[in-house]
């Protein structure tokens, strides 16, 4: 009779924890939220709550199913990082690696975030956190079957305006017939790479060649008529317009 109280109980409390997840985060098309890239937030959990305090909105990566906010920023006067809280499904591909000419913190948050280091995994659970250090190849990855959410302190606000113009070009091109997002496509995401080569740097080849190959791409996928870094993807009204906020209220 026990067991079954139990069971009964965690039953209810399984419930009660599905009645208040939050969905939001979709691709908005019109105004309407799609059925593609879903984020599920518990409305009391540690991410959660950041994501409350941000002073900027929830953002977006339809193509890998990311999703961000922008905790902090240096012109803000409390930091001299730019903090990007980042929540990653179990769908998400590893960023190719690479590494920067400065170090880059990790701190989990929900869930176990795998970062991979000069090769290593190094798997951190809630309130762990892990420093690349400079010129350190490193990408992370999503290894558990729940979104998982982690802190990074990024190298600038180019890396923040680099992510940032990728993803929005994504939602302005938006889906194919199926509903899959094929991204900014090659030449945006180019020009994109080319603005950023000196601070993400691609283990490809030397510096000074990466240099002049960088500076060669950058100029012919100008020509084809592709934008670089844009401020214009940092304005909260652009993500408004196309990445559904959280209705906490609605809870």
């Amino acid at each position: 009779m026990e067991s079954e109280t139990l069971t009964r109980t965690q039953a209810q409390g399984a419930d009660e924890r599905k009645e208040k997840t939050l969905q939001t985060g979709r691709p908005l098309v019109n105004g309407t939220p799609t059925d593609v890239s879903t984020l599920e937030l518990d409305p009391d959990s540690s991410a959660s709550v950041l994501l409350r305090r941000s002073p900027q909105p929830l953002v977006s990566d339809p193509v890998s199913q990311t999703w961000a906010t922008l905790l902090e920023r240096p012109d803000s006067g409390k930091t001299d990082r730019p903090v990007l809280i980042q929540w990653v499904s179990p769908e998400s591909p590893a960023p190719p690696l690479h590494y920067h000419p400065t170090t880059e913190t990790f701190r989990a948050i929900e869930g176990e975030v795998t970062i991979v280091c000069e090769g290593d995994p190094i798997n951190l659970v809630p309130g762990e956190s892990a420093t690349v250090e400079p010129g350190q190849e490193h990408t992370f990855r999503n290894d558990t079957d729940e979104i998982v959410a982690f802190r990074a302190e990024l190298p600038s606000m180019r890396t923040v305006k680099g992510l940032y113009t990728a993803w929005g070009l994504a939602h302005e091109r938006g889906s194919d017939e199926d509903g899959t997002y094929p991204g900014p496509g090659l030449p945006q995401s180019l020009v994109v790479a080319a603005d950023l080569y000196d601070e993400t740097i691609m283990p490809m080849a030397p510096l000074p060649v990466q240099r002049l190959l960088w500076a060669a791409v950058g100029w012919v996928t100008r020509l084809w008529g592709a934008i670089g870094i844009d401020d214009a993807y940092l304005d909260a009204s652009f993500w408004d317009r196309h990445v559904e906020q959280p209705e906490w209220d609605a809870i």
